[in-house]
């Protein structure tokens, strides 16, 4: 499905001290202070002699063809697991799957389907893909690792704006039409199943302002990332404490994977794109991201005491402090109820 561009909310003034501030004051800050940290902390490893093989296990992902999602499938087929992998191009996807056999892995299995994030009505369609085929009959694992930035003002089929739909909304109405399935496998194995939202530091500056949720006032691509990371952040805490209040066997995780080069730098800007080659010196490598991004959910005993809590290199972090509030865990829920079913 086709997404609409509008005419770019705010005057041109009021979005370029905007985006200055959220991208080359905030972003900057949050971004060297992260360098320096990934100068003193190492990825976690993760490899078959570790971690053994998960041959009969399930994981279902999206963003699996650009940037960590690549070194994310590299990982899981290194253990192989099966992979249903949702994309927005079957030929991007078959042509990524056959590079990384390319590099000599053999194990685990991937099954393509199609997939929208800018499309509520995809999402579904995906979802009852999922839940209908033979390697959908357990779920034992949901990586939700898509990550979209725009430097213009795009609003989706469902007349949302394209970044907050794309990095939030999609994935919470995907999860919340997944879950049921999980919870049947967790019940199964007598094991828990896992859910990974790949976060961002930039949650850290961001706000969610529920006047501008799904739309904005004055557009700025870097503030519209930043807080759609962080209501990802809210979800993975919220989601946790439902699961425990209902009995369910399934934890969540919020991963910011480390600063890393990948091409989201050429959405944010001019400069940021100019910063690129620079970035891929000093950046963490997508693989060891990858590492970070499945450490919580691969690593026995993680999510009994820190399911819901928000990692950086393996370790659980505080994260922006309205994460933790009862008030905009229960009001963004709520919200993100009625427009998945809005879109309906």
């Amino acid at each position: 499905m086709t997404t609409s561009s509008y005419r770019t909310p705010g005057n041109v003034y009021h979005r370029f001290l905007k985006q200055f501030w959220y991208l080359y004051i905030c972003g900057s800050y949050i971004a060297l202070t992260d360098c320096l940290k990934d100068l003193f902390r190492k990825a976690p490893v993760i490899d078959v002699q570790k971690y053994g093989r998960r041959t009969d296990e399930v994981v279902v992902m999206t963003g699996g063809s650009n940037g960590i999602g690549v070194g994310i499938v590299k990982k899981l087929l290194e253990l192989d697991y099966t992979i249903i992998l949702g994309v927005q191009s079957m030929a991007k996807g078959e042509k990524q799957i056959a590079d990384i056999r390319k590099l000599g892995i053999t194990s685990g299995r991937v099954k393509l389907l199609s997939l929208d994030l800018k499309s509520l009505y995809s999402v579904r369609q995906f979802t009852k893909e999922v839940l209908s085929c033979r390697e959908g009959k357990r779920i034992d694992m949901l990586v939700n690792n898509a990550g979209f930035v725009n430097s213009f003002y795009e609003k989706t089929q469902d007349n949302y704006e394209s970044i907050f739909q794309v990095n939030y909304l999609s994935h919470f109405l995907l999860t919340n039409l997944l879950v049921p399935r999980m919870k049947e496998t967790a019940t199964k194995k007598n094991e828990p199943c896992q859910i990974t939202f790949t976060s961002s530091c930039a949650q850290r500056g961001a706000h969610i302002d529920f006047d501008e949720l799904e739309t904005t006032k004055v557009y700025s691509s870097a503030k519209r990332y930043g807080d759609s990371k962080l209501c990802l952040t809210v979800h993975a805490k919220t989601l946790q404490k439902k699961f425990r209040q209902e009995g369910i066997n399934i934890h969540t995780y919020a991963c910011h994977p480390g600063a890393i080069a990948t091409n989201l730098w050429h959405n944010l800007g001019v400069i940021a794109g100019l910063l690129h080659p620079i970035a891929n010196l000093v950046f963490r490598s997508t693989d060891d991201a990858a590492c970070v991004v499945l450490y919580p959910s691969l690593t026995p005993g993680v999510g009994n005491k820190l399911g819901g809590e928000y990692f950086e290199s393996g370790k659980a972090v505080p994260p922006n402090k309205q994460v933790d509030l009862p008030e905009v865990q229960k009001r963004l829920w709520e919200r993100s109820l009625e427009l998945t079913q809005e879109a309906n």
